[in-house]
């Protein structure tokens, strides 16, 4: 039986009381009070805690700034700055630039901070390096064969689905298709969940028992765990003192899933060039034995690459099929495009597929549209303070650029609302205010990764299969990413 049976509803009992105690402590801690908001978020931390927790933190933040204008108060120190000319600002480069905020220390595994959750500009600068080397276009050219090969087990389990010509949830299928592609890039083997249809998997437990566990729901509920108390640093103090909650609970088995797969890798020995095997060789690490440091390294490098690295292109996938799919001319002229790039066949490789321009386009603008990052991504004002859209904010304001907002912003867009694909071949600007995958120098050293899975896949999904939505609505959530609750398909051959 899995360990958890966990949803977004009724999951942190005690997150009123705590927020309240927060409120009690820093009510009078405000900044820059002339600052427009909800009234509950200028004395407290309680109205974004509260957003986060229901799952619709960026509809509450676009809610406001439609209601306060471009600037608006979220918490009592965090500013959120829904204006094109901030991501420059916030999300700068430079010594005197914005740096992460203590946001992120609620993503630390096992007190080992990943290139996603270190917040030191220099030990990040210094972890891109080492592992910039993996993401490289010749590293990523190099594992394609192995991304080919699990999307041929994909198909093969997509077909048995044609078979019963009935709609069943495809998000889950993508989510094993992206878990076993970034598994096999990450440790040099694929975790196994399209063969067996199901996110189940082992994990040890400290007393050397094995249980079963479901991957894909250890991962939304560690995201929306951290979402939420990350959002004050007595949030997280307090969290760290109840190991029971269910997304403590989460993280611990998700980093034991990581060290496991980290431990198999090592000790087959192989000299495959998968990102584990870089990652080691660049830093250093031994080989056959690396000591509790090092390990502690890897997994938590293993646990930021395994959940972002899925989650983002699975949920993305989603969005986009089901845009694709309830816009028929998209989807007939892109189609038309495909096959004649395959010659009429029901395949065409990632070399192919990459320079067809339409479908690139279409990859932007669903991107722009679902806003897979839709809240803002949180930063700190630098020692001096940082000025910005007409405000002055002292050192240690938080400040973010929220990126749903953004994407839907008409004034950058025109018709915002409309899944269009050809805006975006009218020119390359635009792709300036496209924020998937965040901005700056902390951007996501994945998204050349991201984009290939993609490219790849959707066009194996539209060549090979027709494909039928049961809805025109797609219902979606937030944990930390913005993220479709289903996505029910019928498929049947071409």
């Amino acid at each position: 039986m899995p360990l958890f049976n966990l949803n977004f509803g009724g999951v942190y009992p005690l997150l009123p009381w705590i927020c309240v105690a927060v409120t009690l402590i820093f009510a009078f801690r405000r900044r820059g009070e002339h600052i427009p908001g909800p009234i509950l978020a200028r004395w407290t931390h309680l109205w974004l805690a509260y957003h986060s927790w229901q799952g619709q933190r960026y509809k509450a933040v676009h809610k406001a700034h439609q209601k306060y204008g471009p600037v608006v108060r979220i918490t009592p120190n965090h500013i959120s700055i829904a204006s094109p000319s901030a991501l420059t600002v916030v999300y700068g480069q430079g010594p005197n630039a914005p740096s992460k905020s203590p946001f992120y220390d609620a993503f630390v595994c096992n007190g080992k901070p990943s290139i996603f959750s270190t917040r030191d500009r220099q030990d990040h600068s210094a972890k891109r390096r080492v592992i910039s080397h993996a993401f490289s276009t010749s590293a990523l050219l190099h594992l394609i064969p192995f991304m080919d090969a699990t999307i041929d087990i994909f198909t093969r389990r997509m077909d048995e689905l044609c078979e019963k010509a009935e709609h069943f949830d495809a998000l889950l299928w993508f989510n094993y298709l992206a878990f076993d592609i970034l598994s096999d890039f990450v440790f040099g083997e694929r975790i196994g969940m399209l063969e067996r249809g199901s996110d189940v998997v082992e994990i040890e437990r400290p007393d050397g028992s094995v249980i079963n566990v479901n991957a894909i729901a250890l991962v939304d509920e560690r995201e929306h765990f951290a979402a939420i108390v990350g959002i004050h640093p007595v949030l997280q103090r307090i969290s760290r003192l109840l190991p029971w909650l269910s997304g403590n609970k989460a993280t611990s088995a998700l980093e034991e899933l990581a060290r496991r797969q980290v431990l198999k890798r090592i000790s087959s020995g192989e000299n495959r060039s998968d990102i584990l095997g870089r990652l080691i060789e660049a830093r250093g690490y031994s080989k056959q034995s690396p000591d509790p440091e090092e390990m502690a390294d890897l997994t938590a490098e293993s646990v930021t690459l395994l959940i972002a690295g899925s989650d983002t292109t699975s949920n993305s996938i989603s969005a986009i099929l089901h845009l694709i799919v309830t816009h028929p001319q998209v989807h007939d002229k892109l189609l038309a495009l495909l096959l004649d790039a395959s010659g009429g066949q029901n395949k065409l490789d990632y070399h192919r597929a990459k320079d067809i321009s339409y479908l690139q386009a279409v990859i932007n603008e669903g991107l722009r549209l679902h806003s897979t990052t839709a809240i803002g991504l949180h930063r700190s004002a630098p020692p001096g303070g940082v000025a910005c859209s007409g405000y002055y904010f002292p050192e240690g304001t938080e400040l973010s650029v929220p990126a749903w907002t953004i994407g839907h912003d008409p004034e950058l867009w025109g018709d915002a609302e409309n899944f269009r694909p050809e805006r975006w071949l009218e020119g390359k600007e635009r792709r300036q205010y496209l924020m998937t995958f965040g901005k700056g120098p902390r951007a996501c050293i994945g998204q050349n990764l991201a984009y290939i899975e993609m490219t790849s896949i959707i066009a194996t999904m539209l060549l090979r299969y027709k494909l039928e939505v049961k809805t025109t609505h797609l219902e979606t959530t937030e944990a930390f990413m913005h993220k479709p609750l289903h996505f029910f398909l019928k498929l049947s051959r071409r």
